[in-house]
């Protein structure tokens, strides 16, 4: 059964069920107007469902629209970095493909020897194109899940990478920051590393709580270089809000906000 069919059936379920209750109770109350009631009841319902309808209709369209804006980007991605395999798409909890070649200009502006990615994905497989067409460079991106981490290695492997990109698992762990505890990535697997270049902040995702992505910028701006970048992709009200207690914390970083599809943020001190 299709899913328009199903939910036809959902929506004249829930219209006779309403229809009989309230007949039911009209009948019992004013016998009278019963079936004036029921076919009042019968109408709601409808009117009801069509609004959702239209507002799912609504947001799909939205979705659309935003799909296809995202086409040019992620043709100008294929072209500037020349894949050896397509990319894993760029959908769900991946980045989107204007912040992808947000990361390959910046890439290939800045020169970054050294990159940190919170998270693993595309988006390393992108950093590493662009670090292999520099001729250097290496990005190591530290993820939570252990399966994870080795699908991402694996994609790496591919695509003929792997002199470009690391995965390493990092569990998340406790971390005092000014006497609150927070919860982040295990901070020594960043040990032994020169000072940071690039960050590309996108984890740990918010399905394992609250407030995980506080902890990245005051961990990791004693080990980043005085000129790096700091990249924050997705930007909601939690991320609005860390950006807040940033500045105030930190405020020798300055920020600037894009209008990406997820949204981001690039945070460079001075």
């Amino acid at each position: 059964m299709t899913p328009s069919r199903r939910h036809a059936l959902k929506t004249a379920g829930r219209a006779a069920a309403g229809t009989a209750i309230v007949g039911g109770l009209a009948a019992m109350v004013a016998p009278a107007i019963a079936p004036l009631a029921a076919i009042v009841a019968a109408s709601a319902a409808v009117v009801f469902e069509l609004g959702q309808i239209r507002g799912a209709l609504d947001r799909r369209l939205d979705e659309l629209d935003g799909d296809l804006a995202q086409q040019a980007p992620l043709a100008e991605l294929h072209r500037r970095l020349a894949t050896r395999r397509p990319l894993p798409a760029m959908r769900g909890f991946a980045i989107a493909p204007d912040c992808a070649l947000l990361l390959a200009e910046l890439i290939g502006d800045e020169r970054p020897e050294i990159v940190v990615e919170t998270g693993s994905g595309v988006s390393t497989l992108v950093i590493a194109y662009g670090l292999e067409q520099l001729g250097r460079g290496r990005v190591i991106a530290l993820d939570h899940d252990a399966a994870y981490a080795a699908a991402t290695r694996a994609e790496i492997a591919r695509h003929g990478l792997d002199a470009y990109a690391t995965v390493v698992h990092a569990p998340l762990t406790e971390v005092v920051l000014d006497g609150e505890r927070h919860r982040w990535y295990a901070r020594d697997a960043l040990d032994g590393l020169p000072p940071i270049d690039l960050v590309v902040d996108d984890g740990p995702p918010r399905y394992l709580g609250a407030g995980l992505r506080y902890a990245a910028l005051p961990v990791l701006a004693p080990r980043m270089a005085a000129r790096a970048t700091f990249v924050l992709d997705v930007i909601g009200a939690e991320e609005r809000a860390n950006l807040a207690r940033w500045a105030r914390a930190l405020p020798a970083f300055r920020h600037e906000l894009l209008a990406t599809r997820k949204g981001n943020a690039i945070l460079r001190r001075g």
